[in-house]
């Protein structure tokens, strides 16, 4: 017998050993369907120890485009979380908190009896970037017991000249 007579002999013989007619087939199974689970809401910022609601009331486009929520008039975005802290007369106003360290708006000034002015400005290298938020001014006041505020923010895009600006009414209160 020649060598490849028997070396397809030998494969035929495996083949057939392997085809074992006793078996009945079995029926394909779907694969078991996955539900996802339901994603919860955003998580709420530990820092935060306030809650604000803000209507946009004025928007002037210059060259520059706002980028972000809120630059369009009439625009509401609820529930926003605040970082508020008083010392003495100085006031911290941290303006988003869920977008912290990044994307905040972190305000510094004054407290005067029941009033505040603050102020955030962006790096001096900010038209670099895509958005080119420069800064933005809040002003407002609170309640006697210092459980709710209300104030008006500007923010401004762009360089000077071709800016636009943003104007936000907002109404917190103390968590």
């Amino acid at each position: 017998m020649s060598r490849q007579f028997s070396f397809a002999l030998f494969a035929c013989v495996l083949l057939a050993a392997g085809c074992d007619r006793s078996q009945t087939p079995v029926a394909p199974t779907r694969p078991p369907e996955i539900t996802p689970a339901p994603s919860p809401g955003p998580p709420s910022s530990s820092l935060a120890n306030w809650k604000a609601d803000a209507t946009v009331v004025a928007v002037s486009r210059g060259s520059a485009t706002a980028c972000g929520w809120g630059t369009t008039t009439g625009e509401t975005r609820a529930a926003v979380e605040w970082r508020i802290t008083i010392e003495g007369a100085a006031i911290t106003a941290d303006e988003d908190m869920r977008n912290w360290p990044t994307d905040d708006v972190p305000f510094s000034g004054t407290l005067d009896g029941l009033q505040f002015t603050a102020a955030y400005a962006s790096a001096p290298d900010y038209l670099r970037y895509v958005c080119q938020f420069r800064g933005g001014t809040l002003s407002g006041s609170f309640n006697a017991d210092f459980t709710t505020f209300e104030a008006t923010e500007t923010l401004v895009w762009g360089p000077p000249g071709g800016e636009t600006t943003v104007q936000r009414r907002w109404v917190g209160s103390k968590l």
